[in-house]
C-alpha cells in the first residue's frame, strides 16, 4: 500500500506562478539540464521551497545530474522547513526505508505529521499504515484510523480503501461492512484496482449490499484489468462455477495464470489444478 513518491514525481508540477518555472521548462527542453539546476538553485537561494524540492529531486536522480542522495536531503529539508509538504512527505519516506540515510522512524513520523496537517493525503495514510502495521512503534488501530480518515478526506484513494478495510474487519473501529462498502466505491471509482477487487469481494458474499455475483464479475473484471492479481484469481473461479458470468474453463485458466504472473501463489495453485482437471 505504501507510495514510493521519489521516483515518481512530475517534476515539473509545483507553483505554477513562480517566475523560475517558465525558464526551468525551457531549459529542459532544450536537455540543458545543468542550467535547469542552475535556475533552481538561484530560485531555491532566493527562498523559493519548491524550487529547493525540485533541486532535491533532481539529485535523487535525473538525466544529466549526477546523483547525490546527501544534496537532495539537504534541499528536501530546506523545502519542508519552508511548509512544502511534499519535501517533508519524501523526506519522511527516506527516513522510514533506511537505504540512503540512517533508519529513523521516529523523524519519519515526524515528517509525515507535518506533510499531514497540510492535507497531504498520502502522508497521512502513511501514517496510518505506520500505525496499522506496528511499524518499529507499538500498534494503534484507532490512531490507523483517525489518519486513514483524514487521507480519505484529503482525496488519497489509498486512504479510503484502507479505511474501508478497517470497517470491514472491525480493526480500530465497529465493523460496518455497509460503511466498508461506500468507501470501496468511492476508492474504486478514482481508480483503484484493490478496492475494486475488495467491492468485488462484497458483492460475491453479500456484505453490506445485496449479494450479486454479476456486479461482482463486474468488479473483479476492473481489478484484474488494473493488474490486480487477486481479483483475476477470483474472476477465474467465478468463470469455473459459472456464478456471474458463463461458465469458460479456457477463460478461467488464463484468468488463473495472469494471477499467477501477477505473484499470487493462490492462482499459480489454481492454475495447476484446473489443468489437470478440465471437466
Amino acid at each position: 500500500m505504501k507510495k514510493i513518491l521519489f521516483y515518481m514525481v512530475v517534476l515539473f508540477a509545483v507553483v505554477a506562478e513562480a517566475g523560475y518555472i517558465k525558464e526551468s521548462v525551457a531549459a529542459h527542453k532544450k536537455g540543458e539540464h545543468k542550467k535547469v539546476a542552475s535556475i533552481y538553485q538561484k530560485a531555491c537561494d532566493d527562498g523559493k521551497s519548491s524550487a529547493c524540492y525540485n533541486l532535491g529531486v533532481l539529485y535523487m536522480g535525473s538525466k544529466g545530474i549526477k546523483k547525490d542522495p546527501e544534496k537532495s536531503i539537504k534541499y528536501y529539508k530546506k523545502a519542508c522547513d519552508g511548509n512544502f509538504s511534499s519535501a517533508c512527505y519524501n523526506l519522511a519516506m527516506i527516513y522510514q526505508a533506511g537505504a540512503i540515510a540512517k533508519k529513523d522512524i521516529q523523524n519519519a513520523i515526524k515528517l509525515y505529521q507535518k506533510a499531514c496537517e497540510s492535507n497531504d493525503g498520502s502522508a497521512c495514510n502513511n501514517l496510518g499504515m505506520i500505525y496499522a502495521n506496528g511499524i518499529d512503534i507499538k500498534k494503534d488501530q484507532k490512531k490507523a484510523v483517525s489518519y486513514f480518515k483524514k487521507s480519505c478526506n484529503s482525496f488519497d484513494n489509498v486512504g479510503c480503501s484502507n479505511l474501508a478495510y478497517k470497517y470491514q474487519h472491525g480493526e480500530g473501529v465497529p465493523k460496518s461492512y455497509k460503511q466498508a462498502y461506500t468507501l470501496y466505491k468511492k476508492s474504486c471509482g478514482g481508480g483503484l484496482a484493490m478496492a475494486c477487487s475488495n467491492l468485488g469481494y462484497l458483492y460475491e458474499h453479500g456484505l453490506g449490499i445485496k449479494k450479486s455475483d454479476k456486479k461482482a464479475s463486474e468488479h473483479y473484471k476492473r481489478a484484474c484489468d488494473g493488474s490486480y492479481a487477486r481479483a483475476c484469481n477470483n474472476l477465474a473461479i467465478l468463470y469455473v462455477n459459472n456464478k456471474g458470468v458463463k461458465k469458460d474453463l479456457k477463460k478461467a485458466q488464463e484468468l488463473f495464470d495472469k494471477s499467477c504472473k501477477l505473484g499470487l501463489k493462490t492462482g499459480c495453485e489454481n492454475s495447476k489444478l484446473l489443468k489437470g482437471d478440465k471437466s
